[in-house]
């Protein structure tokens, strides 16, 4: 491999992949402790751990939220895997040091440079964060069923969001239930047993993750149903109870 290097760049010549550190890196690492010592890193560490806990409370109430990070997670984490640590070349730190000013002893730093670079890491991760929700795709509904009583009096709105990745079921009314049992809702796959969805709420709103077992079982299914169950559910994994109601499920442009 040849390579034509001065302080800042370095251009290779050679097809062999070889990762290179970024060009600030350098001043960052070098500008650390000063930001320390100034008390900047404490202000911006509080500051981010108050952010985390908010973000923990919203991805714990939000299950699209938690499934975006979950996704990201699995998908990303490995990249850590085929990390290599690497020596950079002798001549970027002397390089680094006269760029900012930091050669001798008797150099004193400029009082903005710090500041400067503590806003341009924090913009930086401001711009990051922005283009990364805007790179969520849209949480749209593709699929809903309306389940109703024999008069047509609307009893349960259903609606999957993303790739039958989450169900979301919300009451009409109050649905009166039989004492000590519950409303269950089924995916009725084509020639193939109902899968359960999940206890339907008998007031409000409900939203649930689905797993692989009931994403592929909604797939298959142009009907759900619903069965009175025992207080949780079904114990067999099977309608025990009466089929009470039957609805079709639209898929969503």
């Amino acid at each position: 491999m040849t390579s034509i290097a001065d302080v800042s760049v370095c251009i290779q010549t050679s097809s062999e992949s070889m990762p290179a550190t970024p060009s600030w890196f350098g001043e960052v690492a070098l500008i650390i402790p000063y930001l320390r010592k100034q008390g900047v890193l404490s202000a911006i560490s509080s500051q981010v751990r108050l952010a985390r806990r908010r973000f923990e409370r919203w991805r714990a109430n939000t299950p699209h939220v938690d499934q975006r990070c979950r996704f990201w997670e699995e998908r990303l984490m490995h990249l850590a895997k085929d990390l290599k640590p690497m020596q950079p070349p002798a001549h970027i730190w002397p390089a680094i040091q006269r760029r900012l000013q930091l050669a001798t002893r008797q150099s004193a730093p400029r009082r903005m440079r710090p500041f400067a670079l503590a806003a341009s890491v924090l913009l930086a991760l401001g711009l990051a964060a922005l283009f990364y929700w805007r790179s969520l795709p849209a949480n749209h509904a593709t699929a809903a069923a309306t389940i109703a009583a024999k008069s047509g009096e609307h009893l349960w709105e259903l609606q999957v969001f993303g790739q039958a990745d989450r169900l979301v079921a919300r009451a009409a009314r109050l649905a009166a239930r039989p004492a000590g049992s519950d409303y269950e809702l089924w995916a009725l796959p084509a020639g193939a047993a109902p899968v359960s969805l999940g206890v339907l709420p008998a007031a409000g709103a409900s939203s649930r993750m689905l797993s692989s077992r009931q994403r592929q079982a909604l797939a298959l299914s142009s009907q759900v149903a619903v069965s009175i169950e025992p207080l949780g559910g079904s114990p067999t994994g099977q309608p025990t109870g009466a089929v009470i109601y039957i609805a079709q499920l639209r898929t969503l442009s």
